[in-house]
């Protein structure tokens, strides 16, 4: 029962507080989708920016490149991989690795900066005497990254068009 209770209160002051979820289904929420699918995704360098940006067109333009662009998002990426988890023989058993990526959306036409803002992710794998499961699992954390990365971009992306909302 309290938790009834408890429950209903926070309905109610999520609701009186103006509090909209962001991935409702209704036209509010189609026009933030519609104003994502006008971004233009800038390529990004390396291997792992662009399994990042393969990403975002998944999530951001998922009916593919807008063929008139109203925004352009330009990345730019640093990783860093850090070896740990030292063996007697100084070979290391843990990898630590770090993605960074600057990220800024342009209107084209004014070329006016909506967006100017930074994000990162962590993550880690183990290094085993496999030299192939060791690329496999560095391979899977690179994939792990681009992923959070993406949906952070994303999501920043989508507060931006819904704040009028």
């Amino acid at each position: 029962m309290k938790k009834l209770i408890l429950i209903s209160m926070v309905t109610l002051v999520l609701a009186g507080c103006g509090f909209k979820p962001m991935y409702r289904a209704d036209a509010e929420n189609m026009a933030v989708t519609e104003a994502m699918a006008t971004v233009a995704i800038g390529e990004i360098e390396q291997r792992l920016g662009q399994k990042v940006r393969n990403e975002l067109l998944d999530i951001v333009t998922s009916l593919g490149e807008p063929s008139q662009p109203v925004y352009q998002l330009s990345i730019r990426l640093n990783e860093e991989r850090d070896d740990v988890g030292l063996r007697r023989d100084a070979s290391s058993t843990r990898a630590n690795y770090r993605l960074q990526a600057q990220f800024r959306l342009m209107e084209i036409s004014s070329e006016d900066v909506l967006i100017d803002g930074s994000t990162w992710a962590n993550t880690g794998f183990d290094i085993v005497q496999s030299d192939y499961a060791t690329l496999m699992a560095e391979r899977a954390a690179q994939d792990r990254l681009a992923r959070e990365i993406a949906l952070e971009i994303r999501n920043r992306l989508a507060i931006y068009f819904g704040r009028d909302q």
